[in-house]
């Protein structure tokens, strides 16, 4: 059912001009855009990387127009009639026509098959493995009215073509509350709400600037990687021990993204920082990136292959992340549908075999490292005490102070990347069909084939790996970030899946926009994230009302065409931070050690008891969702329930889901009753008229005041909700015990700040 709906989504965006065979009579065949689509749909199967029936497979170009098993030819160029493929495909005898299973491709597959034969069968790589043209044509928005930047060119276009206008703005308000929960995952300051929308005295571009400095941009952004990084505060399988100082790999991403690191340098640090001429503390921390594998130290495992799970993950991770390249299966056989070979594989794999490591956490390389933060703030303190001493001031009570907090920042042991001396250095075996007591042929380290080739003087390392992931040459990794980003603010990718850049995964909506998008981070924002962030966020087509009609939730259902603004649920962390932050309750200390907030009780009993949760003391148990402690076999249940990950694996892409017990955690979680009530005590603070308390409220929570209709509403479910704790105040005693007032006012503005709290418009953006 599954297969069945997800071909129905893909016949439905075809039909919305994302991916069809669109050639006419005049037209040259494509192989990418008319004849893949249609092989990789009937043929891949038996003719792919898992099995290649009669000899014949058609991933790779030798081997499909190489001589079958039978002594035919399946493809000759410019005869369609002399080809065994074509004629495999038109026989009439079902023991014969292929495919055998299943209806027989239509007469107009099979006559664009014969015009592409007949045309010269021209091989292409698949879109993602070819370069984005440099020399492209952009359009010119000087005749687009509505278009800001070259970003609404490439999208009017698409919806002019199809008929189809962009809605107009969003209103003030909407759009301020969007830009910074997409920039900085909280909802504005009331400096910025004041300034933007009542002085008017900052435009659009100057809040866009300053969200992007904004330290709470990097906490933000740091939640979407540490997913792709697999971080988490334990160390995975059964025992799932603690990490204890595994947070300053942490505060190492959001350190680098607030600083905005070239994406480049970002890339090289994590997969080999150890690797680099005179690295320093915080080049070999990056590499933590490496360590956040699962780690087995139970009785009576195999270390050797428990350490082989966690290298074949490095790999499939990297590849993942940097090229959006699914390499699982290939470790068992070659990709059933991406031309990549089962060999490919482990000579990818080579470039993490040479470790210093064991499965054994004791036994992991490491270092005293202090995080980056915690660096400046010693240098900060001890620069302090220098120039006290150098005054020769007695020593003050500030003095102290001062002095206990430069001694209490200690370096934590981190585990980090280390290789083996290249004397001594783990050959690397193919393990057939994936087994690794079954070693095969040995090979070195290389990337695949299909894509473009290391330059090598000598054997090669993870260094020059990750030059070589961003090596302007290389078609994937620029287009793959970019897409990731454009994915988390609108909600879907350019392409949509951004795990799968291969033939199973969705061809891109925009495919232009991609390219100029990712040619322009690389050449012209020289790999810097924050740049390529503006330009998406300044442009018309971000800035739409995400209000829909009719006929675009018929025409463009899933905004694939961006024929309005993005309208999405916000994510775990949001959620939590978005309301304790509307309550005055989010507490902005960043960076250190990971928190404990209120979860239930017994939620860690069912797992080995290696740590108990103990809620973290005073804001602690406030601070933002990215620094609570995740451990991996039992995460914090609310970030579950909203599509939050274990982070046992890399996760490219948080599936959203809608379920009855997401309403359980915002109406009844105690973070969220505990910002309901603080919430309804700032109320009673700015007035004691329930509907100037309602609007404060509204306010600030979505920076406009509700309307007519709803404000009369919540009044009047304020007043029934006054009248019901004034005849039962022992309930009111009972929602408030942690208040001092017990007033059934108060409680009732529980349950109307609580309503707010749970509005659509504030679940989503």
């Amino acid at each position: 059912m599954k297969n069945k709906i997800y071909l129905f989504l893909s016949l439905a965006l075809g039909l919305a001009g994302l991916s069809q065979c669109s050639s006419s009579a005049d037209e040259r065949i494509s192989y990418n855009r008319d004849i893949r689509p249609i092989l990789n749909r009937n043929c891949l199967a038996c003719h792919g990387g898992v099995r290649q029936m009669g000899g014949f497979s058609l991933l790779f170009e030798e081997e499909a127009f190489d001589t079958t098993e039978s002594g035919k030819k399946a493809i000759v160029p410019g005869r369609h009639r002399a080809s065994e493929m074509y004629r495999r495909l038109v026989e009439t005898n079902p023991e014969v026509r292929m495919p055998p299973d299943g209806d027989p491709l239509s007469k107009k597959e099979i006559d664009l098959i014969a015009r592409w034969i007949d045309e010269g069968a021209k091989w292409e790589k698949h879109w993602a493995y070819i370069a984005p043209d440099t020399a492209m044509t952009v359009p010119d928005i000087a005749e687009i009215e509505w278009a800001k930047n070259p970003i609404d060119g490439f999208v009017w276009n698409k919806l002019e073509s199809l008929g189809m206008q962009p809605e107009p703005e969003a209103s003030a308000p909407v759009l301020l509350r969007r830009l910074s929960l997409d920039l900085i995952g909280l909802p504005p300051s009331e400096n910025l709400r004041q300034a933007f929308l009542e002085d008017q005295s900052m435009t659009y571009e100057q809040v866009v600037d300053s969200l992007l400095a904004s330290p709470q941009y990097g906490e933000h952004w740091a939640s979407m990687w540490l997913d792709l990084a697999r971080y988490g505060d334990s160390q995975g399988y059964q025992k799932d021990k603690l990490r204890r100082n595994i947070w300053r790999y942490r505060d190492w991403v959001i350190d680098a993204f607030n600083r905005d690191m070239p994406f480049d340098q970002f890339t090289v640090e994590q997969i080999a920082g150890d690797l680099l001429p005179s690295a320093d503390d915080a080049q070999v921390l990056a590499t933590a990136f490496h360590r956040n594998t699962n780690t087995n130290d139970e009785g009576g495992t195999d270390d050797e292959e428990f350490r082989l799970v966690a290298v074949m993950d490095r790999l499939n991770t990297t590849y993942e992340v940097w090229q959006g390249v699914t390499m699982s299966c290939v470790q068992c056989h070659s990709h059933p549908y991406d031309p990549f070979r089962h060999q490919e594989f482990y000579s990818s794999m080579a470039f993490f075999n040479n470790t210093l490591d064991r499965d054994l956490t004791s036994e992991f390389p490491r270092v005293n490292l202090l995080s980056p933060a915690q660096k400046r703030e010693k240098d900060r303190l001890g620069n302090y005490l220098e120039a006290k001493r150098a005054d020769g001031d007695t020593v003050t009570t500030e003095f102290k102070d001062k002095l206990d907090a430069f001694m209490a920042i200690q370096p934590g042991r981190v585990p980090v990347m280390q290789d083996f001396h290249p004397d001594s250095s783990r050959i690397t075996r193919v393990f057939d069909r994936g087994n690794w007591l079954a070693l095969t042929d040995t090979v070195q380290p290389d990337v695949p084939e299909v894509l473009p080739q290391l330059s090598r003087d000598s054997l090669v390392n993870r260094l020059d790996l990750a030059e070589w992931l961003v090596n302007p040459d290389n078609p994937l990794t620029s287009r793959v970030i970019v897409n990731r980003f454009w994915g988390r603010i609108f909600g879907n990718g350019i392409v949509r899946t951004v795990e799968d850049f291969g033939s199973q995964g969705e061809p891109p909506s925009h495919p232009k926009l991609l390219d100029w998008m990712a040619l322009r981070f690389m050449h012209e924002h020289e790999w810097k994230l924050k740049p390529m962030l503006k330009d998406i966020v300044m442009s018309a087509t971000y800035r739409q009302s995400g209000k829909i009609s009719a006929e675009k939730l018929k025409r463009d259902p899933y905004n694939a065409l961006l024929s309005r603004g993005p309208r999405v649920r916000l994510s775990s962390e949001q959620l939590r931070d978005q309301a304790l932050y509307v309550a005055g309750l989010l507490s902005p200390k960043m960076y250190g050690p990971s928190v404990m907030p209120y979860q239930p009780d017994g939620v860690w009993d069912v797992i080995r008891q290696v740590a108990r949760w103990e809620t973290s003391p005073g804001d602690d148990r406030h601070r933002r969702g990215v620094y609570t402690m995740i451990r991996k076999t039992s995460p914090y249940p609310s970030h579950l329930t909203f599509d939050g990950t274990s982070r046992e694996f890399c996760v490219s892409r948080r599936i959203r889901t809608n379920t009855p017990l997401q309403a359980m955690v915002t109406l009844n979680d105690p973070v969220y009753t505990e910002a309901a009530k603080h919430l309804a005590v700032n109320m009673a603070e700015k007035s004691s008229k329930p509907a100037e308390q309602i609007q404060y409220a509204y306010k600030r929570a979505l920076l406009r005041p509700a309307d007519d209709f709803r404000l009369r509403e919540l009044v009047d479910f304020y007043e029934e909700a006054e009248e019901h704790y004034q005849q039962h105040p022992e309930e009111a005693k009972a929602l408030l015990a942690e208040n001092e007032t017990k007033e059934p006012q108060l409680a009732a503005l529980v349950n109307v700040a609580s309503i707010i709290l749970n509005l659509d418009e504030l679940i989503n953006k």
